[in-house]
């Protein structure tokens, strides 16, 4: 396989011309020359090791390509179908779950989280800290419901972005990131429900309810009802042993510190890989109590983007319908109206820069998904949905232009200027070329 990549490396207009003659029917209209180049870029100036991108529309995939390598040693070529850690782009999925299960009249959106996770009812809020840096804790006036805690309104929030929290773990309040349940289970909120937008572990509580409901962990859940009917046979929370050669490898970009120094001088760039913190274990996952509905599944782009096309699809794929058209539309209906929505400034810098995914442009936040009333300066429509992962991987979702993009690379820390970059170059030539 490698001699075949450097065979097609030193002949690029061959294996151009190779993507032409594979290309999918409706593809001969995009130019794949400008999506291209604003994936091959980076990689040829070093700033990504590697990138993955694809675009599609309701009926199917109309681009897809990937370049540079999987490992910092550059021994394995990135692919297509190559494996990533989609983090919070879980979160859509566990979004899909609950209202698969609101349909079905199991789940009441607008309950009180407690009505399905006892252990909610003593919620308390923490206002800060007192001058011996002991908690501050007061009663919610009420609990959040199940909407809000997939609208990110809920007072739940995530550490790396919030002050007080990342507070809350140094003096043993609460368990860091890593943690699983026990950060969960000791986290407090840190407003009171339905008085603001700000991300967090939302998510997480609403896989816990997914779970509690359905008597299913979210694995079983998901594999039965989403990942099946969707024909997802490369997403997982446990990595197959037969899978895990295609798992691209985490890469950390260079911050200074002695241990990065060490390690840059064995890289091309200033991307470095950490020993045990690089690549994924088959049992890899956030929590040992619980899945995260939050977070740490593994997929590929392709995988990923039949979600995307059944969304595109009012909730059907193929046969399948996994979700009705009135469910569909209350992903894409804001909750809120908030120039502030995505907007945050890190408390954790080796895994998460300053961010602001709405990119400068009008937003709200409806269910599970960033919302663009007014569209993006880069292409995207009207109302359309956008989200993304720690690692830099990020899609958008534009029913008005029925398209979508995905783009994945494997860096951390989130909101990398050169992934973001990337991104939005990418969509701006998806765009041009439709």
């Amino acid at each position: 396989m490698m001699n075949r990549f450097k065979k097609f490396c030193k002949y690029p207009s061959i294996f151009f011309l190779l993507v032409i003659c594979a290309a999918p029917k409706g593809l001969l209209a995009l130019d794949l020359t400008s999506m291209n180049d604003a994936l091959s870029k980076p990689v040829i100036e070093k700033r990504l090791n590697m990138t993955i991108g694809l675009l599609g529309n309701s009926e199917a995939i109309t681009f897809q390509s990937a370049h540079g390598f999987t490992t910092l040693a550059k021994d394995t070529p990135a692919e297509v179908d190559s494996i990533v850690a989609i983090a919070s782009m879980t979160k859509l999925i566990t979004t899909v779950a609950a209202l698969q299960l609101y349909e079905e009249g199991k789940l009441d959106i607008d309950e009180s989280v407690d009505v399905y996770v006892e252990s909610l009812s003593r919620l308390k809020i923490l206002k800060g800290f007192n001058d011996d840096n002991e908690p501050i804790l007061i009663a919610p006036k009420r609990r959040p419901t199940v909407r809000e805690l997939m609208s990110h309104t809920s007072g739940f929030v995530y550490s790396m972005w919030n002050r007080n929290a990342m507070i809350a773990e140094e003096v043993g309040l609460t368990g860091d990131l890593m943690s699983g349940k026990d950060m969960i289970v000791n986290a407090p909120l840190a407003f009171e429900p339905g008085d603001r937008w700000e991300y967090g572990i939302g998510t997480d509580w609403l896989g816990v309810i997914v779970e509690n409901v359905s008597g299913m962990t979210l694995a079983e859940y998901f594999e039965e009802n989403i990942f099946t009917p969707l024909q997802m046979e490369d997403s997982f929370y446990e990595i197959p042993e037969d899978k895990i050669e295609r798992v691209a490898n985490l890469l950390f970009r260079d911050d200074g510190n002695i241990l990065f120094k060490f390690l840059s001088l064995f890289s091309e760039s200033d991307l470095i890989e950490i020993p045990l913190m690089s690549s994924p274990s088959p049992s890899a996952q956030y929590s040992s109590d619980h899945y995260s509905g939050g977070g740490s599944l593994y997929s590929t782009l392709p995988d990923y983007s039949k979600l995307l096309q059944c969304l595109l699809n009012e909730g059907m794929y193929g046969t399948e319908k996994i979700l009705s058209s009135a469910a569909v539309d209350l992903i894409f209906t804001s909750e809120i109206n908030s120039p502030n929505v995505g907007i945050a400034e890190t408390q954790a810098p080796l895994f998460t820069n300053d961010i602001d995914m709405s990119f400068g442009a009008e937003a709200g936040f409806g269910l599970g998904l960033l919302l663009h009333p007014s569209g993006t300066e880069f292409g995207r429509g009207k109302n359309s949905g956008s989200w993304g992962g720690l690692f830099n991987t990020y899609f958008w979702i534009d029913r008005e232009a029925d398209i979508y993009g995905i783009f994945a690379t494997q860096v951390a820390p989130f909101f990398d200027q050169a992934s973001i970059e990337t991104f939005q170059a990418f969509e701006s030539a998806a765009y041009k070329s439709n």
